[in-house]
């Protein structure tokens, strides 16, 4: 029997983990043994989850203190039961706080360790990489650039792809999305992404509603449909949508964020993770944020890369117009977005773009994840 422990320490990881166990079972002839600390996802898949998962899921300095002494001690306690259960393979899913330290005393063990999806050494913090080196015997890449900064430093990695770009379709129905959100199939519609936490859409919320009102000055027949994955941040835009002067047609969405990608013309999203799903969406877009003068300047000193936009980090070059800081303004945004409203030809040169980046990303990256784990496994 093959045994395989794994942490995964949050929603997404659940979700990834899940998919890798699943491909996982399908590609080992013999039987395999999962443990660890998993979530929903994982467990229907015949994990066998020690603790539970939430208590990993600690968002915020404020509440990442007040759990620190729980965290520690569950860290000891898993660390203790790994070293008991002894695992073939140890596979940490993201939660590299929590993560790597494991990952580390178990390699010092004789355990082989991997690690799912690497934190962003590319971006900020470049040193990490040799506690990650010290800690981990293979890292799981999502970005084909991640890979060869590994090799630099003669570690172990493998780009597997993206698991977005295998979920996402090659080609969106958009008026099928359009009929299961209740959205009129003849209207341009703008899909605005305000950010997951409470300060992202604070900061932006009145420079959208703003840009919406330019947009819609000029374009009569648009819509703009506001996606959210938490009731407390649809609850914040829709303050800042009551108290403006909005002169737009809008609808607000929970938990559809992705439909409403799929249904819409255009996007303006916020940096992160939901600009590269807008790019994969095929949608042209702009990115845009804003954060205070002292975070900004605490950032730029340790930021090393040109770009914030996921698909201008993997393209190396500004393929969606970035607006930062000053530079998130109604008026420039707006124009923007007119300008590939009117602009076909800048406007199929995105779409290009986007459709070469998915095709880079979709690697099928539950399956390439299985095969590198299991030849890792070989040779124990």
């Amino acid at each position: 029997m093959l045994k395989i422990a794994m942490i995964a320490g949050e929603a997404s990881g659940d979700m990834l983990a899940s998919s890798l166990i699943s491909a996982l079972q399908k590609q080992y002839a013999g039987e395999i043994e999962f443990v660890g600390i998993g979530g929903r996802m994982m467990s229907e898949t015949g994990f066998k989850s020690w603790h539970n998962m939430e208590t990993l899921s600690v968002m915020g300095y404020i509440e990442v203190i007040k759990s620190l002494p729980q965290l520690i001690k569950l860290r000891y306690q898993v660390l203790k039961e790994l070293l008991e259960y002894k695992p073939d393979i140890f596979i940490g899913v993201d939660a590299p706080d929590f993560t790597f330290f494991i990952e580390n005393k178990l390699k010092q063990a004789g355990i082989k360790t991997v690690h799912y999806i690497s934190p962003t050494i590319w971006a900020w913090r470049y040193e990490r990489i040799h506690k990650i080196k010290q800690s981990t015997d293979l890292m799981l890449c999502i970005f084909p650039f991640e890979e060869a900064i590994y090799a630099k430093e003669n570690m172990a990695a493998k780009f597997i792809g993206h698991p977005m770009a295998n979920e996402i379709e090659m080609e969106i129905d958009t008026p099928y999305y359009r009929q299961k959100l209740g959205l009129a199939q003849d209207k341009i519609i703008y899909t605005v992404l305000s950010g997951s936490r409470k300060r992202e859409v604070e900061s932006l919320a009145l420079i959208l509603i703003e840009t919406c009102n330019l947009i819609h000055a000029k374009i009569k027949d648009s819509l703009f449909v506001f996606p959210f994955a938490n009731q407390s941040t649809l609850d914040i835009m829709q303050q800042f949508l009551s108290r403006a002067q909005v002169q737009f047609e809008y609808k607000l969405v929970l938990n559809l964020t992705r439909d409403a990608l799929k249904a819409c013309d255009y996007a303006i999203a916020k940096s992160g993770t939901v600009s590269l799903e807008a790019a994969l969406c095929k949608k042209p877009m702009l990115i845009c944020y804003k954060i205070n003068k002292f975070t900004e300047w605490m950032l730029r000193r340790k930021i090393t890369i040109k770009y914030v936009g996921q698909p201008n980090i993997i393209a190396g070059t500004e393929i969606v117009k970035e607006f930062l800081q000053e530079d998130a303004n109604p008026v420039a945004m707006s124009n923007y977005m007119l300008e590939l409203h009117t602009n076909s030809a800048k406007r199929q040169a995105m779409l290009n773009e986007f459709e070469q980046l998915h095709r880079q990303l979709r690697q099928d990256a539950s399956v390439e994840g299985a095969k590198a784990i299991l030849e890792l496994a070989a040779k124990c």
